[in-house]
C-alpha cells in the first residue's frame, strides 16, 4: 500500500514534516502549511476549496478615464516590385491559333507603353496578333499584274522559292518564257490570300 501524499505539495506525511490536517468536507489528508496556503482544500470540486479568482471587469468609463496619447495616422505605402521572369516568353509559331483568332500569348502580353514594349515581353502588332497580315492584297495584286512576270508579286508575299522561279524562267529565257510565268502570276493573286507566314492580307 503506497504511502499518502499532500495533494497540493505531493510530498509524503513525515514525522518532521509539518503536521497533517482533514479536509472537513470530503477528508482528504494535507499538510497544515499547503492547507493554509492553498486557502482550503485542493480537491477539484470540495466545498472547502477556495474560490475562483474574481474576474476583472472594466467599464467604459474606465477606458475612457485613460488618456492615451493620439497616435498620427500613416498610411502604408505599398510598392510594387515586379516578379523575377525565368526568361522572355517565346510565343508559338502559330499565332493565330487561338480562340477568336487571337493566341493566349499575344492576349497575355501588357500593351505597349509610349511606343515601347513592357520588360521581358515581346511586342506583337494587333494585326499580326488578330491574325491579319500587315501586307496588303491590292499590292500583291498589282504587282501581279504589271510585275508578275518577274516574280515581284511573290517576293512581296513572302513566297521566295516561286519568286526565283518565275524570275528564271523570264530572265535566262530572254523573256521568251515570260507570258508563262505572267500567266502563273494571274491565277496565284487570283487564289493567294495569304503570305508566306499563313497570315490573311489585310
Amino acid at each position: 500500500m503506497t504511502e499518502p501524499v499532500c495533494p497540493y505539495c505531493r510530498m509524503p506525511f513525515e514525522e518532521s514534516a509539518p503536521p497533517r490536517i482533514f479536509c472537513t468536507a470530503c477528508g482528504t489528508p494535507h499538510h497544515e502549511d499547503c492547507y493554509r496556503e492553498n486557502g482550503g482544500c485542493t480537491v477539484f470540486g470540495c466545498s472547502r476549496a477556495p474560490a475562483d479568482d474574481p474576474k476583472l471587469q472594466v467599464s467604459q468609463s474606465d477606458l475612457r478615464a485613460v488618456n492615451l496619447p493620439a497616435q498620427p495616422y500613416t498610411p502604408a505605402v505599398q510598392s510594387y516590385i515586379p516578379a523575377q521572369r525565368a526568361s522572355t516568353p517565346q510565343y508559338p509559331p502559330s499565332i493565330y491559333g487561338g480562340p477568336l483568332g487571337l493566341s493566349q500569348a499575344a492576349a497575355a502580353a501588357p500593351a505597349p507603353v509610349d511606343g515601347l514594349p513592357a520588360p521581358g515581353y515581346q511586342y506583337v502588332p494587333p494585326a499580326i496578333a488578330y491574325g491579319r497580315s500587315q501586307k496588303s492584297r491590292s499590292t500583291y495584286i498589282v504587282l501581279g499584274i504589271f510585275l508578275g512576270a518577274l516574280g515581284i508579286h511573290n517576293f512581296y508575299g513572302g513566297y521566295t522559292g516561286r519568286a526565283v522561279g518565275q524570275l528564271c524562267l523570264t530572265v535566262l529565257t530572254l523573256g521568251y518564257l515570260g507570258i508563262i510565268s505572267w500567266i502563273s502570276a494571274i491565277i496565284e493573286i487570283c487564289i493567294v490570300d495569304k503570305d508566306s507566314t499563313g497570315l490573311n492580307f489585310s
